[in-house]
């Protein structure tokens, strides 16, 4: 499979239930509370098992390789239902509702570390735990702000509902493709500011890195690489794991960076993307279930 084919298998589809059902779901979680609505995931998860054919065969895929043998059915739903449950948590997150969780950060010395001389930093995670986890990050962490790179049109369901609970999430998003879209990130990590962006994912057009993911050749776009050696700003790979339950460990591992005229080495930055790959596929093989690319990954 091709890097477009792949991109267009997850760009080009639209987001699957109705605006109703997601609507009624984050508002049953805001007044029934988390822990009732959570019995909902069982049905939702065996209802996207049976009619999203394409994730389920994607999710068999990814098992089998960081499981090392061949998934069951009983690992496919539950990685299903791992997704389904931080999808749910975004809610809560929304709703600065952090007491509801149990939330254990790894590796913040090594952020404090990179945010010394008051410099922005890249946050660089991938779609492995939950992003929206960040926002407790950004309460502990030494940072005036934060903003998020975000391709989310072929999210606009899930991003409307998003937007109703919390109205000042928008204002946190930086949209990737606009062309004032590097202005503002280098605005923002001028003013000191965390700048979260997802580097598991290729959009057309975009040049990528050949690197190794669980023994087969990937693709990672190049835009992290060229984004931080462009600014100068330093790196912090970033994820918060989900237990299943309540907890959630954020993890944050720096990743050195070489600045300027370095960006167009290729080389450097091939190298650059298998370091940070290689810090996902750790915590991946860790944490299984976690990964939330429900798409062919591999050539």
């Amino acid at each position: 499979m091709t890097a477009n084919t792949r991109m267009s298998s997850w760009t080009g589809r639209q987001e699957r239930g109705s605006a109703y059902l997601i609507k009624f779901i984050a508002w049953l979680a805001l007044v029934s509370g988390r822990r009732v609505t959570r019995l909902l995931l069982y049905p939702i998860t065996l209802y996207f098992i049976l009619f999203a054919p394409f994730a389920r065969r994607s999710s068999r895929c990814y098992l089998d390789r960081v499981l090392g043998r061949p998934a069951a059915g009983r690992n496919v739903f539950r990685h299903f239902h791992c997704f389904a449950g931080t999808i749910l948590d975004r809610v809560f997150f929304l709703e600065d509702k952090f007491d509801l969780f149990d939330i254990e950060v790894e590796g913040l010395d090594q952020l404090h570390d990179a945010q010394k001389g008051g410099r922005g930093v890249i946050l660089l995670g991938a779609h492995f735990g939950s992003f929206d986890a960040m926002r407790a990050l950004a309460r502990s962490a030494e940072s005036r702000d934060l903003k998020v790179l975000m391709y989310d049109a072929n999210a606009s369901t899930v991003s409307a509902v998003l937007d109703a609970i919390n109205p000042a999430f928008k204002e946190q998003i930086i949209p990737l493709g606009p062309p004032d879209s590097l202005i503002r990130v280098n605005d923002a990590l001028n003013d000191g500011a965390m700048v979260g962006i997802l580097g598991d994912r290729v959009t057309r057009g975009e040049k990528t890195f050949e690197v190794d993911f669980l023994g087969a050749p990937a693709k990672i776009a190049t835009a992290p690489w060229v984004l931080a050696a462009v600014t100068g700003a330093p790196v912090v790979v970033f994820s918060a794991v989900f237990d299943g339950n309540r907890g959630y460990k954020v993890k944050l591992r720096r990743l050195p960076v070489e600045t300027g005229a370095r960006a167009r080495d290729h080389e450097k930055g091939r190298l650059f993307a298998q370091s940070y790959i290689g810090i996902v596929e750790a915590w991946a093989r860790e944490a299984p279930y976690n990964w939330f690319n429900f798409y062919d990954f591999w050539d």
